[in-house]
């Protein structure tokens, strides 16, 4: 196996992938954090992109089976920026779900949040009904920001690593992934990385998938990717990018640390 650490020719291929999962509205605004901690730039970028003051935060702690622990940890962080309204939207499975009272939450969302948990129990409680889906895709494509963290960063992506699986190989026959909600199309998603050694993992499924590109996120690290144009590591640890070469054995890797960013070119008429 081949592994190349060329930053330049990375950022070449890397202003490529996110081009294409960017669509050409460019208004998409999503902070992906790795777990563990959650990265106090990113949670205040978060906010501002919602609206500072103004912001109405809706929480959808669907990974859990503790939603209101998930809801007040991640309401008491967002307290200090004195957002406007942080409410919790009830899961299908949760007494008094009302699917038009949540529909109606969405809409007027000016910012999103996933909470940890189980990122299978997360799309299983989102795909109850596909109006919810069809909904949540919609607001982000708007432009209202959206961020996972830990479970809720794995579901970002089209192809979700669910977590099961043999991972002390890199076996592409021993992992196993589900449909994510697929804000990101272009790359796989995978979280708590360097801390839990999830390397192999991904490398086994990035030689399967659709994908060529996977990006792994430590704890007490967040991706940040502004307007479909650019992509920023925020925090104390790395950000690694796989980028699949010509063959499934071949891959070339990159490091991102805190304030790196990539700026994606424009797409060519």
């Amino acid at each position: 196996m081949k592994i190349n650490l060329s930053l330049t020719t990375f950022i070449i291929s890397i202003g490529l992938f996110f081009s294409l999962s960017s669509n050409a509205q460019g208004k998409e605004k999503l902070i992906l954090f790795g777990g563990g901690e959650y990265t106090p730039e990113a949670v205040a970028k978060f906010v501002a992109w919602a609206g500072g003051k103004e912001a109405k935060i809706l929480i959808l702690p669907w990974a859990t089976s503790e939603p209101h622990h998930e809801f007040d940890e991640v309401k008491d962080i967002l307290s200090t920026y004195k957002t406007a309204t942080v409410i919790r939207g009830l899961a299908p499975d949760e007494k008094s779900f009302s699917k038009t009272e949540l529909l109606s939450q969405i809409d007027e969302a000016t910012g999103i949040f996933y909470p940890g948990g189980d990122q299978v129990d997360l799309m299983r409680r989102i795909n109850t009904h596909p109006e919810i889906r069809e909904e949540l895709l919609r607001t982000y494509h708007s432009g209202v920001v959206f961020a996972g963290f830990s479970a809720g960063t794995a579901m970002a992506s089209k192809t979700m690593i669910t977590g099961k699986g043999d991972f002390t190989q890199i076996n592409p026959s021993t992992v196993e992934t589900a449909e994510g909600l697929g804000l990101i199309t272009e790359f796989v998603i995978d979280q708590h990385f360097i801390v839990r050694q999830r390397q192999n993992r991904l490398m086994a499924v990035l030689q399967r998938s659709q994908e060529s590109f996977g990006v792994g996120i430590d704890e007490k690290m967040a991706l940040v990717i502004e307007d479909g144009v650019k992509g920023t590591a925020i925090g104390n640890s790395y950000i690694m990018i796989f980028h699949r070469l010509n063959s499934p054995k071949k891959f070339e890797i990159t490091l991102l640390q805190n304030g790196e960013s990539l700026i994606i070119p424009s797409k060519q008429p």
